[in-house]
């Protein structure tokens, strides 16, 4: 190879790289061309200053309605939740003389209103009978067996203790 022939392939080689750096500078620019469409004043720092702070103030606001909107699911499921029955106590005894074992019981189960029921069931050797008391508010209507009374006590929190458990 010549000298000649040389000088041509080196101004070959520096013409593809002027190309290349061209359409790479072109490409550039209409990136930042279309970074410059969001700073009106043409300062790029300060349009990614905005943005940021854009950002910024809709996690605040986010942040503080999510905690707003939990607060109140909390304090709707808290609401919900008095109304549930917590409150329960069972009293196991002997209905008739002939039987024995505590097979008749009293349940109560009872909200934080002290609203709900007794359930009464009173075995004996030939017949077994169930009975339901409403209670509102820590009391009944009809009149309770000492048993049913025990329970209530205990569901309501009071310190009494049933005979036969």
């Amino acid at each position: 190879m010549d000298l000649t022939m040389l000088m041509f392939l080196m101004i070959g080689i520096i013409f593809i790289m002027v190309v290349i750096c061209l359409v790479l500078a072109i490409m550039n620019s209409s990136r930042i061309s279309s970074f410059m469409d969001y700073a009106p004043d043409g300062d790029l720092l300060s349009a990614v200053k905005d943005y940021y702070e854009k950002v910024d103030d809709l996690a605040s606001t986010f942040n503080k309605s999510s905690d707003a909107v939990l607060e109140n699911r909390v304090t709707a499921c808290e609401a919900d939740l008095k109304q549930g029955l917590r409150k329960t106590a069972i009293v196991n005894f002997d209905a008739y003389d002939d039987v024995t074992g505590g097979m008749s019981f009293a349940l109560t189960v009872l909200d934080d209103h002290n609203d709900g029921i007794i359930l009464t069931s009173l075995y004996g050797h030939n017949s077994s009978n169930t009975y339901i008391r409403k209670v509102t508010g820590g009391k009944t209507e009809i009149k309770l067996l000492d048993e049913e009374k025990q329970s209530l006590i205990r569901a309501i929190g009071g310190k009494e203790v049933a005979e036969n458990d």
